[in-house]
This record gives structure tokens, C-alpha cells and sequence, in this order.
């Protein structure tokens, strides 16, 4: 396959003096670009990754930065693509290579001579060509400068034109977020730093230097969410020009002109002269290899008796004797010798119960439900069966302390509180460290002093990743303190990794690199020793008996027993704990729905007054309406629109912070199928068992497991990996817990996005997909998860800084077979046209109180200007995508949104902007069954497909928004009426706050997260 770029989004050139020579980085590899326009020719292989390049002054080698390996490092290459050699190296960002004049020297932006816990800005370092000999030029002690006062980042550098200072951007930590209004300079030998430019709005990037001395930077000014607007400025004065700029480096070619993006296009400028300037033509093809697979035959009902898959956060009892999990939304207990579980107690299909720990001896499960509308902390006493709330108002994660009179948990902002039992007194020891979910379940000393946990730091405040460490928290003063498990290694996760301590008080064990680790520590949590590795199988959610000599944790989708003896050695081979346990669905019983309007999502017209036979909850006829059809059931939707299912093809599964609301939310505003992109593995492999069981309400889930990531991660559901050996690991569970979808993330190197798709594909027989779409589509993936999000590069290629995507993304998606999932969160603003939406029951009973705030706050103020002119740029996207020949699938990234009303919200944006109610309705109904290989059995209403269906009151054909009023779901034949579902969550009981309201509890999850702008300085 080939694909042909002539405009780029976000892409950078550079030129030898005069411009004879460019070459420019288009969809991650870099091209000689003739300015002739005839055919460009590629210079880099796509594992290369490199950004930033830039020439030295003779015109013979290239710099870049480049991520090959997983971490950035500067790299140098003859211009011809020849001779490429690493020229730093190391667990550490380098970044924006710049020559010195003299062609020696290479200053370049670096997190080197930080700290993996205590954190690493952004400082400027150069290194010799000839030797790799680094210098640091700034962040030295006691160097002198501008903003030392505070918490700095330095980034962007440039030389002077005699070679004597080096130029640079230095940005200031507010409480907005990082703040780049400085130009500095140090001298090329070192020496303080001193203020070059200032600006008062907006913030400075990319300043560069002309032969003799000229100086131009870029501005950007914050727009509408996701966007801003970036100027040009030379000389101090800003320079006006006729399209979009990039936020690529401007690079003089002489003391005249400057080579930078515009409008798509490379173009070289004389700065007040010019508004138009050269063009240069682009005519780069690139040559493509597209998988074929075979796809998995997806479980999506459960017809016949099926085994068990997710045992679910299993917790050893105190004498080494039984062990309790949650499976099929129960708690059980397992003798250690297996069998078949006793069923300790059954949540009702609107609830969701979870996270069942021992009480120290013995005699109590602690867990966490939520009948009462949150979750709430519980005791079950085991020989009556007695319950007791130990914490209401959010709190998950509990665990007793050593001598039972404390409870630790967190609130649903992630705070680490704690609860003195007899007095009723809570107090907060710790806010989270890092945003994008909670931290672990703490682990407490065993003399109750300290509490430890997994927390994440952030290394800088350029990109939000840092690494899973282990947080001690002195209970006492609420002092904590960080440790990682070896340098620059992260826990796997912030879910159930560890650490947790051995009730001796001598170890934490923790699983990183999916493998089981124990630390040596003393009694306040500080590691006295190294790590060592206990296993090399995949390990998940370790636990220990009281003896502190067994360890139980799980291992594709198996529960294993390990002995260690005193040294902390294994002392003998881990052995399995057989769990016999099974589930079918509830029979469905033959209905007849009888449709006003039915769309079938065949590409045929609507028709009127139609029944739609089902029996065992597979569609066996649709038939013009005839009155007393026999059926057990029938469904009265004479006056309404009858569609099949609706799909949100992006979600997270958030049933530890929102628990059953989740999957109700989503069955009352008409979703019949969700499409995971990322959570934890064996909670969704529970929840998919749960549903098809039919003991949770909420839609079929296609089920993934964690945000496979490279060595830093964000979210807490992603998972660590520095070595290939840790990914093989981490793959190795998604055959046992049949995954449906291998995702990776930003910090995922080439070489394991191309490992995941091999495996996703070849073993596993799905998609695999994630953020990047020219890597993602070379390594041989499926699909990109968002139109624009969280890269691992300052700028991505998606869309932008103001909102526009140019042929070469549009390209790979329309010619590429490569698949688009759009998350529209800039049509959130589009509530405020529609402030009714906040009055909807499904909004006031069913949401949690964060997402009520949310969408109340959007609804009381109508959207701006911008905020729209943005959003039609976006749905334009999406509208060629689809005109043009690809697959476009709607998501939303609840419940980083609202759950189930963004999907409705994002209908909407599509179809006032362009896209007809059958194009929207196609989006959500057969283009996702199609793509994920499931078209035989879902997508449209058919004979011999499954029973899904939206029952709408209203005509969307004739009022699209009346798409919204959803009266009913149908998954394989089971009738979920929204009435039903409100009333279920009618009785929930008023709760408090967390600290600092229930605004915390989204500003946590959005905080560092994927969308809350997509770039970086």
C-alpha cells in the first residue's frame, strides 16, 4: 500500500544555509524534500521516531531527537540518511537538538542530573560530536538567574551567532500550570543565566538565531479547550502571515528568511516582507504493509455454561487457610487446597461489590459496595453473616489495621484516610501525588505506625509521566516519604502491584515488569536492600498469610501459592489454587417489539410499522406489524424509532470509583455494547463474566486489559514496562483472560507497539491500537483511540495547535485502513444549548455527584464563538473521513466525560455540523461491529443477529435530538427500561464530600490526563 503526503499537521523542516537542502519530518520519519516538488525521499526507518531535526552549518549531518528505546536521545545522521549513530543515551528525556556555530557542539534540553523519585526539570546540556563529552549549562548549584525563587523548567535552546551564549526558553511552575514567558541566555563556558525577552501573555517557544544575529520566537495563546494560537515574532515585533502556524522551531535559512510550517505547508518567509513567502511543494510516498489476521470468534453471549475467568482481587486469610475474591458481582471463599467456592453474599445487579480483605484475625471479610448509591466500606462477620458500615461517603480500598481499631482507605479523590473505629474520627493523611485515577490500596506496618501504598510522582512539569512508587505515610504526622523499587523502576500499576507489607514488618512485596518482587525494608518502610525478583510467570495482586512465609497472587488467570523461607527465597515451586466456578445467561424470553420507525442500520430506509421477533435472544424476523403476535413479552414502541444497539467504542471501566452506575448510566441512555480502551485486567475480565452472567446491568463489554506503556506511565490502569521481557509478561495474561483488544500507550516504543499488534493479532485474533497514528499505523496496528491526545512528542499529528488537520493524517485515515475512534470532548460545550439535558433524571439520579457538577456547570453557560468554531473544525474531520472512504467510530473516554450523555452529546455535534442522521447513527451501530469483527452478529437489526436495540421516543430522522429521550435497551434480548434503571438508584442517601468538594473527585481524573491539551512546551 502506498500513501501519498502533500500537506502535514505539525510537521518541522530544517535547510542547509541558502535552503538548496531540506528535510523535514512528516508523520514521524524524515524526508529530503526537494523545492521543486518532485518526489521526496524517506531517510529514516519508522522505529526511529525522530523529531526536532536540524542541520549543521556545513549542510552535511542532521540532529534530531529521536525515540528509539523508549527514551528520547539526540542522534546525528549524514544528510543523506547515512552514518546514524546514538550521541546520548540514558534513562532520560534529551530533546530539541542545536548546533553551535562552530559545528562542534550540540546544546540540547535534558531531564539528566535529575532524580527518578524526587523529580527531573528540564535543564539545557550540551555534548561534544566528536567524544559524547556532556556539559550542563543551567540548574548547576548555585548558578544566578531569573525565577530561581520557584519551581523551573528549561527547554528549547538555540546558540548565539558567535557561539558564545546559549538561548533558551525558561519557564515558571503557577498555579496554572507551566508558564514560558522568559527568553534567557548562560554563557556557552557556564556562568549565570540572564534574561533575554519577556512577555507578559501566552507563552515562548522555539526561539531561533539568524548567521548574524537576527532573533524570531513562537507564541502561543491559550484558546478553547485543546487548542491555542501561535504567532511568529521576529526582532520583537509580531509577524503577520496568511495561515495557521505550527508550533515546529522556525529555522533562518540566512539572515533574510525562515523556514516554518503554515497552513500545512513548509514555507520560507522574510519576516515583514513576506505574508505568503516560497512555498515548498511536498510529494513524499510512503511505502505501507497492512496485517491480515484471522479474527477471534468474540464470546458475546453466554448461550452454553461457561468457566469463571474473573476471579477478582483475591485476599489470603490470616491462617494461610481460604482465600476470599469477588467473582459474578459476589463474594466467595476458596479452601487453598480449591474446589468450589462458598458464596459469602450476592450484590443485586445495580450494585457492585468489590475489594473483600480479611480482617487481621480472621473472623471478618472488609469490602466495598455501593446499595447505598457510593461506595461504602463494610464488615461482614463470617459465622453470622452480621454487617457492619465502617466508612460511608466513597471509600474503597480499606484495609484494618494490625490490631483492628483503624480503618485505611481512600476517598474517592484518592485522599489516603484514615478512620479511628471506636471514636469515629477521620482524618486525611495524604492527598495523591498524580492525577488520572487513584493510588493503590494501602499496606499497613505492622505495628500501625506507617502506611504504605503505590503513588506517582511526575518527573517534570513539561509531561505529565513519572513512575509508580512505593509512598510511606507516617499516620502519626501524615509525613510520607517516596522510594522506587530499584532506580528508574516502577511498580506495574497503581491498582493492586503492592507494595503490601509481610505482617513480620521484613518486606513489600510488589509485582513490577508483571513479575512478582520482594523489597527488604525496615520498620518504617525504608528498602534496606535491594529488590529481588520471586517469580518470572505473570504475577497480579500479591497478598500474604499471616505467617509471612505464603504469598498468593494470580498468574494468567490462576491463583498460585508461593513459599519463601527467612531469606526471602522461594523455597520451592509456586502450585495452583483450582477454583471451580461457572455462569450462563438468564434464558431470555420471546419478545415482540413493535416499532413506530425502524432503522436497521443496513443502509436501507427507515420503515414504518414494523414487529421485531426474538427468541433466545437472537432477532428471528422483522415483519410488518400484526396485531397478538405470542410472545412472553411484548414492547410497545408504536410511537417511537427502534434502532439497533448503540456503541460507545471508548470507554474505561470505572466500577471501583463509580460502581454499578456506570454500566446503568450506559444502558439507560440507549448503549447495548462498550468497547474498553484501557482498565485493569482482571476487574474487566470480572465484569465482562458479570454481565454476561447477567448479575450486573450494564452493557456487553469487549474487554482489554491495562494501557500497555513504556517505562513512565500516567493513569493509574497503565502498566509499566522497561524491558521486553515485562511486555511478553503482561501479553502472556491476555490469552488467559481472553483480552478483545491490545492497547498501547504514549510511552510504548515503536518496538512494543509492533510486539502488542503481533501478539494481538497472530495469538489473540483482535485489534490493537492506541494514541499515535504514523506509528501506530506502521507498527502494524489498527486504529488510533482519539482524533487528538496525549503524544509522546512536544506536538503530535492529529490535529493542530488551533484545530485543523491537513491531508497527511486525513490520508492515512481515508487511504490507510487504518481506523479513527473520535472522543468529540470539545462538543461538551454544546449543553449549554440544551440546559434541559442537566434536568434528566439519568443526569439528577444515576450520575455521581462529581459528574452531576459537571454537567449542571456546563449548562448554565451557552458556548462561545471559539468553542464552536473549534468543534466544527473537528466534526469537519470526522465528515471527510467518512465521505472519503474510512472507518470513523464514536467514543467518548467516559468516565473522563459524563458516561453515556457525551455519546449523545457527540451525535449531536456530528449531525449539526455536516453529517446525516443515518452517517451519525452508522458511527455508533454497524462501522464498530464491522471493525472489531463482529458484523455476522451485531451492528443492525437482522434475522439471526443478537437481539440489540435502542428504543427511542421520537423520530431522530425527523429531530435528531430527539435521539436523546432513549426508553429502553435490548442486549441479546433482555429489555433494560430506563424507568427501571432511574428507580434503582432513587434510594441512594445523601453523602459528604471529600475535601475540597465533590469537584475534586473530576478534577482528579482529569488532572494529567489524556485530553486536557495536547501540547506541550
Amino acid at each position: 500500500m502506498r500513501l501519498r503526503f502533500t500537506s502535514v499537521t505539525n510537521g518541522m523542516a530544517t535547510a542547509t544555509h541558502g535552503g538548496d537542502r531540506i528535510v523535514a519530518e512528516v508523520q514521524n520519519i524524515l524526508w529530503t524534500v526537494p523545492r521543486d516538488g518532485t518526489a521526496a525521499t524517506p531517510l529514516t526507518p519508522p522505529d526511529l521516531e525522530p523529531s526536532r531535526p536540524a542541520f549543521s552549518p556545513d549542510g552535511r549531518k542532521v540532529a534530531m531527537s529521536a525515540y528509539r528505546g523508549g527514551t528520547f536521545s539526540i542522534w546525528v545522521m549524514d544528510a543523506d540518511g547515512s552514518g546514524l549513530r546514538r550521541l546520548t543515551d540514558g534513562p532520560f528525556d534529551d530533546r530539541a537538538p542545536a548546533w553551535s556555530p562552530d559545528g562542534r557542539t550540540i546544546a540540547f534540553c535534558s531531564e539528566r542530573g535529575g532524580d527518578p523519585v524526587a523529580g527531573s526539570p528540564y535543564r539545557i546540556w550540551a555534548v561534544s560530536v566528536a567524544d559524547g563529552v556532556l556539559r550542563q549549562l543551567t540548574g548547576v548549584p548555585e548558578q544566578q538567574g531569573p525565577g530561581l525563587d520557584g519551581v523551573w523548567e528549561d527547554f528549547d535552546p538555540v546558540w548565539s551567532h558567535d557561539g558564545t551564549r546559549v538561548l533558551f526558553v525558561r519557564a515558571e511552575v503557577a498555579a496554572s500550570g507551566l508558564t514560558a514567558r522568559t527568553i534567557a541566555s548562560v554563557a556557552a563556558t557556564g556562568g549565570p543565566v540572564i534574561a533575554e525577552h519577556t512577555t507578559t501573555i501566552g507563552n515562548l517557544l522555539a526561539p531561533a538565531i539568524s548567521p548574524a544575529g537576527r532573533i524570531a520566537w513562537l507564541r502561543s495563546i491559550p484558546g478553547p479547550p485543546k487548542t491555542e494560537a501561535i504567532a511568529l515574532f521576529a526582532e520583537g515585533r509580531e509577524v503577520v502571515l496568511d495561515g495557521e502556524i505550527a508550533p515546529a522551531p522556525p529555522r533562518w535559512i540566512d539572515d533574510e528568511r525562515l523556514l516554518l510550517t503554515v497552513g500545512g505547508r513548509f514555507r520560507m518567509i522574510r519576516p515583514h516582507r513576506d505574508h505568503i513567502g516560497e512555498e515548498i511543494p511536498l510529494n513524499a510516498t510512503l511505502e505501507v504493509q497492512r496485517p491480515r489476521y484471522a479474527v477471534k470468534e468474540y464470546m458475546l453471549e453466554a448461550e452454553q455454561s461457561r468457566p469463571v475467568r474473573g476471579v477478582h482481587l483475591p485476599h489470603l486469610s490470616p491462617d494461610g487457610q481460604s482465600i476470599a475474591f469477588a467473582a459474578l458481582n459476589s463474594l466467595w471463599v476458596v479452601s487453598v487446597r480449591g474446589g468450589t467456592p462458598r458464596k459469602v453474599m450476592e450484590s443485586s445487579p445495580t450494585a457492585y461489590v468489590q475489594g473483600p480483605v480479611w480482617s487481621p484475625d480472621g473472623h471478618a471479610l472488609i469490602f466495598t459496595d455501593d446499595r447505598d448509591g457510593l461506595n461504602t466500606v463494610r464488615r461482614r462477620e463470617q459465622n453470622d453473616g452480621r454487617e457492619t458500615v465502617l466508612a460511608p461517603d466513597g471509600r474503597v480500598h480499606a484495609a484494618l489495621s494490625p490490631d483492628g481499631t483503624r480503618l485505611a482507605c481512600l476517598d474517592m479523590a484518592g485522599n489516603l484516610v484514615v478512620k479511628d473505629l471506636a471514636a469515629g474520627g477521620e482524618k486525611v493523611l495524604a492527598a495523591p501525588l498524580g492525577g488520572g485515577g487513584l493510588p493503590s490500596r494501602p499496606s499497613w506496618s505492622p505495628d500501625g505506625r506507617y502506611l504504605s501504598l503505590c503513588d506517582r510522582n511526575r518527573l517534570n512539569n513539561r509531561f505529565r509521566e513519572g513512575l509508580n512508587l512505593i509512598r510511606v505515610v507516617d499516620t502519626d504526622s501524615g509525613a510520607s516519604r517516596l522510594y522506587g523499587l530499584a532506580p528508574h523502576v516502577s511498580l506495574s500499576d497503581r491498582y493492586a502491584s503492592g507494595p503490601v507489607w509481610s505482617p513480620d514488618g521484613h518486606w513489600l512485596a510488589c509485582v513490577s515488569e508483571s513479575a512478582l518482587w520482594l523489597l527488604p525494608v525496615g520498620p518504617d518502610g525504608a528498602p534496606n536492600g535491594p529488590a529481588q525478583a520471586l517469580t518470572d510467570e505473570p504475577a497480579d495482586h500479591p497478598s500474604w498469610a499471616g505467617d509471612s512465609r505464603t504469598l498468593l497472587y494470580q498468574s494468567n488467570g490462576r491463583l498460585r501459592l508461593l513459599t519463601i523461607d527467612a531469606s526471602g527465597s522461594p523455597s520451592g515451586a509456586p502450585r495452583t489454587v483450582p477454583v471451580t466456578l461457572t455462569y450462563r445467561r438468564p434464558t431470555p424470553v420471546d419478545t415482540v417489539v413493535h416499532a413506530g420507525l425502524l432503522w436497521d442500520g443496513t443502509g436501507s430506509e427507515p420503515r414504518a410499522d414494523v414487529d421485531i421477533l426474538i427468541s433466545k435472544g437472537l432477532v428471528t424476523a422483522v415483519e410488518p406489524h400484526r396485531p397478538g403476535r405470542p410472545a412472553a413479552r411484548h414492547v410497545d414502541a408504536s410511537d417511537g424509532t427502534v434502532l439497533p444497539g448503540l456503541w460507545d467504542s471508548h470507554i474505561h471501566p470505572w466500577q471501583y470509583t463509580y460502581g454499578a452506575r456506570q454500566g446503568a448510566l450506559q444502558l439507560a441512555y440507549g448503549i447495548t455494547t462498550t468497547v474498553s480502551l484501557g482498565g485493569f485486567a482482571y476487574e474487566q475480565t470480572r465484569l465482562r463474566d458479570d454481565i454476561a452472567a447477567g448479575r450486573l446491568a450494564a452493557p456487553r463489554l469487549l474487554a482489554t486489559g491495562e494501557l500497555l506503556d513504556g517505562s513512565r506511565v500516567g493513569y493509574s490502569m497503565g502498566r509499566a514496562h522497561r524491558t521486553r521481557e515485562g511486555l511478553i509478561r503482561s501479553l502472556a495474561r491476555a490469552a488467559a483472560l481472553d483480552w478483545d483488544f491490545v492497547k498501547t500507550y504514549v510511552r510504548s516504543p515503536y518496538s512494543q507497539m509492533e510486539e502488542a499488534a503481533r501478539h494481538a493479532h497472530e495469538r489473540l485474533g483482535v485489534l490493537s491500537g492506541g494514541h499515535l497514528c504514523a506509528q501506530g499505523l506502521l507498527a502494524g496496528q489498527d486504529l488510533t483511540t482519539h482524533l487528538l491526545a496525549t503524544e509522546r512528542a512536544e506536538y503530535g499529528h492529529g490535529a493542530t495547535a488551533e484545530g485543523h488537520t491537513h491531508q497527511d493524517t486525513l490520508e492515512i485515515y481515508t487511504r490507510g485502513d487504518f481506523h479513527l475512534i473520535a472522543t468529540p470532548f470539545t462538543a461538551m460545550p454544546l449543553i449549554g444549548l440544551h440546559p434541559e439535558v442537566a434536568d434528566d433524571a439519568r443526569v439528577t439520579t444515576m450520575m455521581p455527584s462529581w459528574d452531576i457538577a459537571v454537567v449542571e456547570g456546563l449548562a448554565a453557560r451557552r458556548p462561545t464563538a471559539d468553542e464552536l468554531t473549534v468543534l466544527e473544525r473537528e466534526v469537519d474531520v470526522y465528515r471527510r473521513v467518512v465521505h472519503d472512504g474510512g472507518r470513523l467510530l464514536l467514543g467518548t473516554d467516559a468516565p473522563l466525560s459524563p458516561v453515556g450523555l457525551h455519546l449523545h452529546v457527540a451525535m449531536r455535534a456530528l449531525h449539526r455540523y455536516g453529517m446525516s442522521p443515518a452517517e451519525v447513527l452508522t458511527t455508533v451501530t454497524r462501522a464498530p461491529a464491522s471493525v472489531f469483527g463482529v458484523a455476522d452478529r451485531l451492528g443492525t437489526v437482522e434475522p439471526g443477529k443478537l437481539a440489540d436495540l435502542t428504543i427511542v421516543d421520537g423520530n431522530p430522522f425527523e429531530n435528531f435530538d430527539s435521539l436523546i429521550r432513549i426508553r429502553g435497551a435490548v442486549r441479546g434480548g433482555r429489555l433494560h427500561e430506563r424507568a427501571v434503571l432511574e428507580q434503582a438508584f432513587s434510594h441512594s442517601v445523601a453523602h459528604a464530600a471529600p475535601r475540597g468538594g465533590w469537584a475534586t473527585v473530576s478534577d482528579q481524573m482529569i488532572r494529567d490526563g489524556c485530553c486536557e491539551g495536547h501540547h506541550r512546551f
